[in-house]
Formats: C-alpha cells, sequence, structure tokens
C-alpha cells in the first residue's frame, strides 16, 4: 500500500490535506506544527479510534485527545494505492464513535473494495 494523500478532520487539522511523494517522506516543521497529529490521523485512519478508551495516569484517550479543536466532528480520507488500484478510504463519526464510519472504494468509480473493511 501507498499513501498518496490524507485529508483530516483532527485535532488541530481542520479539512487539512497532506499529500506525500514516491519515496521517503520526512516531516520537517516547527514544533506544534501537527506532525504527531498527523501520526495519530494515519493509525486512526486505519485502526479506528477506540471509543471506550479511558483518561489514564493522566493521558487523554485518543478520542479526547484529537477532537477537532474547532468543534466539528472527527472526520478524514486518505487515497492509496492498494494492489495496483486507486483507493480511497473514508471516515466519518458517528453519534457515539469518532471515525466509526467506514468506506472503502476504487477513486475514479466508486465501486466498493469489500476486501478493506474497519
Amino acid at each position: 500500500m501507498k499513501i498518496l494523500s490524507m485529508t483530516a478532520t483532527f485535532g488541530k487539522l481542520e479539512h487539512a490535506t497532506l499529500t506525500l511523494r514516491p519515496g521517503l517522506n520526512i516531516l520537517e516543521a516547527p514544533n506544534e506544527w501537527g506532525k504527531s497529529t498527523w501520526c495519530a490521523f494515519l493509525v486512526a485512519m486505519l485502526y479506528g479510534v477506540d471509543s471506550g478508551e479511558r483518561e489514564k495516569n493522566g493521558v487523554l484517550p485518543v478520542k479526547t485527545k484529537y477532537a477537532p479543536w474547532s468543534g466539528l466532528p472527527m472526520s478524514g480520507s486518505m487515497d492509496i494505492c492498494w494492489e495496483g488500484k486507486d483507493i480511497t478510504i473514508q471516515r466519518a463519526s458517528t453519534k457515539r464513535i469518532p471515525l466509526g464510519d467506514f468506506k472503502a472504494f476504487e477513486t475514479e468509480t466508486g465501486l466498493p473494495v469489500p476486501e478493506l473493511t474497519a
């Protein structure tokens, strides 16, 4: 799988897009730019957000730590190349589960990709 781009409403990112190029991509930016937020977003897009996670020893759960600053629900999309096909993965929040709604479809045709699931 190659990640081509990601668009996120997650933490400080509001409809922000990160476009990646072939090869190694290095994010070099000042503190508080959003580098760790992009990493957490990638994990959340691939694996979801544990809605049952609670604060432990002062560490906030992902659903709280990365709640969008704008007040919008968490959401995002990733454009990837998987098995030679351009695929879009989308996640949106439901009433109770951040990024709980998962869709994977061929970017050009919109046909679902049943092999990719939440």
